[in-house]
């Protein structure tokens, strides 16, 4: 088979791809909804437990789940990106090792509407387990009210 013709073959192979992503047709890929986003936050858990994350209705308790969190656990003592498929709309959070006395870290509305991808925002789990999340300098406005 000529080269060209392979190369073609794996352009139209990555197309199709690229096409197939966010409509649940690849393994494991959740569906993003019309409105929904798909956030890349840096995870860095410097306690001993894993860090437990979900995307979930914000109430006063944690509520059903309404997006994922991929991986949805970070080990203890480590760093990862986690991807993070949000809902359109408001009235949803991201919840970190959520218990009675620790509510949402990230609220819909913390985030700019428009805002996809890679975000400038991190989230550290302290040793004693309570996460925090910060924004980056030059992240723009819109951010956590600002």
């Amino acid at each position: 088979m000529p080269i060209l013709t392979i190369q073609r073959l794996a352009v139209a192979a990555l197309a199709l791809l690229l096409a197939a992503c966010g409509t649940g047709l690849l393994p494991d890929e959740p569906i993003l909804e019309p409105g929904g986003r798909r956030w890349i936050i840096t995870v860095e858990n410097l306690s001993a437990q894993p860090a437990r994350l979900m995307v979930a209705e914000d109430g006063l308790d944690m509520g059903d789940l309404v997006g994922t969190a991929e991986p949805n656990s970070v080990p203890a003592n480590t760093t990862r990106d986690v991807v993070f498929t949000v809902p359109a709309g408001e009235g949803w959070a991201i919840f970190v090792n959520p218990s009675n006395e620790r509510g949402p870290l990230v609220l819909a509305i913390d985030v700019p509407r428009h805002v996809t991808g890679r975000l400038p925002l991190s989230i550290q789990v302290g040793p004693n387990g309570d996460p925090t999340a910060s924004v980056g300098a030059g992240a723009g406005p819109g951010w956590f009210g600002d």
